[in-house]
């Protein structure tokens, strides 16, 4: 029996491919920040106090990147302040302890090194293409959020 070559063609970016990528993604880093005692949204917020942001500042990032209400985004600056991760939570601007700053440190070293794992050696050309892309994406589903829904 002849067969010809076998051929594959590479799939079209769709929602699947980025979820089964997100999921990947997703489960090696929060078994990377349940080692230092972290969940991935309290990881964002004291990222944004490394940053030097206020906590409206902290808010605001949270709520546009995460997609969580106001609320939660303060309980979550709250928790960190009850681990003895931040300073000054209200109602002055959040500053890093020395514990939370130790703690920042080893995770932005250890986020380091799973980047490198994952994307260090990708071309950085492509790299490129993709980041453009995804970011177009997330610009069409932000639109979509805001946009009322009247479509089905």
């Amino acid at each position: 029996m002849a067969t010809g070559p076998v051929t594959t063609t590479a799939p079209l970016l769709n929602g699947q491919i980025i979820g089964i990528t997100y999921h990947a993604i997703a489960a090696v880093r929060d078994q990377l920040l349940a080692a230092h005692g972290l969940t991935f949204h309290q990881s964002v917020a004291l990222k944004a106090v490394a940053d030097g942001l206020d906590r409206a500042g902290v808010v605001d990032r949270m709520t546009s990147t995460l997609k969580v209400d106001a609320s939660r985004a303060h309980a979550l600056l709250d928790e960190l302040a009850a681990g003895g991760l931040l300073d000054g939570v209200r109602p002055t601007p959040p500053s890093l302890t020395d514990k939370g700053e130790s703690l920042h440190r080893g995770l932005t070293d250890a986020i380091a090194g799973l980047t490198e794992r994952l994307y260090g050696d990708l071309p950085a050309a492509e790299r490129e293409i993709a980041a453009r892309l995804l970011a177009h994406v997330t610009a069409r589903a932000n639109a979509e959020l805001a946009a009322p829904s009247t479509r089905a």
